[in-house]
């Protein structure tokens, strides 16, 4: 069987993601870097608007970019029904600071039936230091999602 969302997904490497469904994702602004049924790699350049009051990237939109680049890759896995974000843990470890680029990586772990459990790392592109690691686990709903 095909996967469309992953083939989708393909075409926009090297390129922002303008199709997302989500607003959220628009703000973020995320430039695909790769894409496999399994991880995914999107690369976000971090404005003003992105940092705290001494100038680092936010911790909250820190997390969001990693929640967004889950969602995706849980997309690309071409499943009928959706796996809303259960937990997401954080630990971060170094800044990233306006005009600097971070990529985040995420790799799904386990698929089981149920639970989907993925990891992700925020590496800042100026350092190659770890900025965050994450891991989530999504849970089986009844929401079919829309072709």
């Amino acid at each position: 069987m095909e996967n469309k969302r992953l083939k989708f997904l393909q075409s926009f490497i090297g390129k922002h993601f303008t199709e997302s469904p989500s607003p959220y994702a628009h703000w973020l602004n995320g430039k695909v870097i790769s894409v496999e049924e399994k991880a995914v790699e999107f690369q976000f350049e971090i404005r003003k608007d992105m940092t705290n009051p001494v100038g680092m990237l936010h911790g909250g939109v820190t997390s969001g970019m990693i929640d967004d680049c889950i969602g995706v890759n849980f997309m690309v896995l071409g499943l009928e029904k959706f796996y809303p974000t259960i937990n997401l843990y954080i630990d971060y470890f170094n800044p990233a600071f306006e005009g600097q680029k971070v990529l985040v990586r995420t790799k799904v772990e386990k698929l089981g039936k149920t639970i989907i459990n993925i990891k992700a790392d925020v590496i800042n592109e100026n350092t190659s230091k770890l900025v965050a690691q994450a891991s989530a686990n999504l849970a089986l709903s009844d929401v079919k999602i829309p072709e």
